[in-house]
């Protein structure tokens, strides 16, 4: 029976100092990876990367964690590290103008589910639309 009393302190001791000098912080942070290319429908093929293209993530509503709005470089990849894991509408548009002065317009649009700790990549193809 003592033995017992003695060991319940020692047990309750070892749990706290475990619990106290634990650490419980978890990194959520999530990074987004978008390859964004120019896609022709008729050769269905993807014709360049979108160098430049301007990229939107989340909507005005959302919470500006949740949020971003930038360029993509010159491989045609946009890349973001976000807080915490969230399913965000991607809108990417880009204004080409070409050597005769004629400006082609493209966009892509797509939804990314980022997942904890984790990077997610996703091809964003673009086609020509009329502005």
């Amino acid at each position: 029976m003592k033995k017992i009393l003695i060991l319940v302190p020692v047990i309750l001791a070892f749990v706290g100092a475990t619990l106290l000098f634990t650490n419980c912080e978890r990194d959520y942070r999530c990074t987004m990876k978008l390859n964004c290319k120019l896609y022709d429908p008729v050769g269905d093929s993807c014709i360049a990367v979108a160098k430049h293209a301007h990229v939107v993530v989340g909507k005005e509503e959302y919470d500006a964690r949740a949020r971003d709005d930038g360029y993509t470089d010159n491989n045609g990849v946009y890349l973001h590290v976000f807080d915490y894991p969230a399913l965000l509408d991607v809108s990417v548009t880009l204004y080409d103008t070409l050597a005769s002065g004629e400006v082609k317009y493209y966009t892509g649009a797509a939804q990314v589910q980022l997942n904890e700790s984790e990077t997610t990549e996703k091809d964003i193809l673009m086609m020509e639309t009329q502005q």
